[in-house]
């Protein structure tokens, strides 16, 4: 191949020249700004814009105030939390009764009344869980003896479809007594179900626990035939 027919390749460019030429564009590129200044043929300044308007919230002093006043709000609800505690929970037992209705399943009453009125209801819902919550260890077994059961919850399982909640809470005087005895026959059982018995009382700090159980059989209700346990204390 002849020489001037050979392929044109161009040089590779020094990387220092290339900075120098960029350089020397940048130095004409500042001269002509000042030439045109000069002359006063700079091109009209683009328009201000305004202000937009999520800047204009965001640095309000009505934005700044609404903040320190949540977190005011915030600060206060948690030193309240923090030295007073939450609110507590309705199941939650204070004195006697506790919070809620005293004829509400799944809580622990407090007066013998409301022992055995809700002792009543827990059964006829099949709440085993509450029933025997309101006995001491040694009634709980007396009343399963009694029913003929292995232990409370087959008692409630099995008493079920015969109780039915009392028409009424009862009436019960607590005054000056350390014992009461609560007679399911003076209760107002619905007709046609079944009694529980005879139950004993005893103090449980604010509130009474059952801490005895015997049958008993009354005239106008459905007899129970188990044998009779007495169980005085815890």
């Amino acid at each position: 191949m002849a020489e001037d027919e050979r392929p044109n390749h161009p040089a590779p460019i020094d990387p220092e020249q290339q900075r120098q030429f960029e350089q020397f564009q940048q130095f004409q590129q500042f001269m002509k700004f000042q030439e045109m200044q000069g002359q006063g043929q700079l091109p009209p300044a683009a328009p201000a814009r305004g202000t937009p308007l999520w800047k204009k919230i965001l640095f309000s002093k009505a934005l700044r105030k609404l903040v320190v006043f949540a977190l005011v709000v915030i600060g206060l609800i948690w030193a309240y939390d923090y030295y007073f505690g939450p609110p507590p929970d309705d199941n939650t037992v204070q004195g006697g009764a506790g919070p809620g209705s005293p004829n509400d399943p799944g809580r622990e009453p407090g007066r013998p009344n409301e022992v055995v009125d809700t002792l009543y209801r827990s059964i006829a819902l099949g709440q085993p869980q509450v029933a025997c919550y309101l006995f001491t260890k040694e009634a709980e077994a007396a009343f399963a003896r009694n029913f003929d059961a292995p232990d409370c919850a087959a008692a409630v399982a099995k008493l079920r479809p015969e109780v039915a909640a009392l028409t009424r809470v009862p009436r019960v005087d607590t005054s000056g007594k350390q014992i009461i005895e609560v007679d399911s026959c003076t209760l107002a059982v619905k007709p046609g179900t079944t009694t529980l018995g005879t139950f004993t009382f005893t103090p449980f700090g604010a509130a009474w626990i059952i801490s005895g159980h015997q049958t008993k059989e009354c005239a106008t209700t459905t007899p129970t035939t188990a044998p009779r346990t007495t169980v005085t204390s815890r």
